[in-house]
């Protein structure tokens, strides 16, 4: 969630942030079903962590205006 709302936030042509929060994405995608299949798979919980780690870190939000009116969705999706 953190991801996604720095990321459809505003249009502000930041291309290095927003190919970073694409490929955060598109590893959580790729490794989703694995991660919750084998809980014991190192390679999947090493990668989930560090998806979270840069989704929240400051890296993806620099020089991207923010809008955290969407933090509640997310909660409410993830509870």
């Amino acid at each position: 969630m953190h991801t996604t709302k720095q990321y459809i936030t505003y249009p502000v042509d930041g291309r290095i942030q927003d190919c970073i929060s694409e490929g955060i994405l598109q590893t959580l995608i790729e490794i989703g079903e694995t991660t919750i299949a084998e809980p014991e798979n190192y390679d999947a919980r090493a990668n989930l962590v560090w998806s979270a780690t840069l989704a929240l870190n400051g890296l993806i939000c620099a020089g991207v205006p923010q809008d955290w009116a969407a933090h509640m969705i997310g909660h409410e999706k993830t509870c």
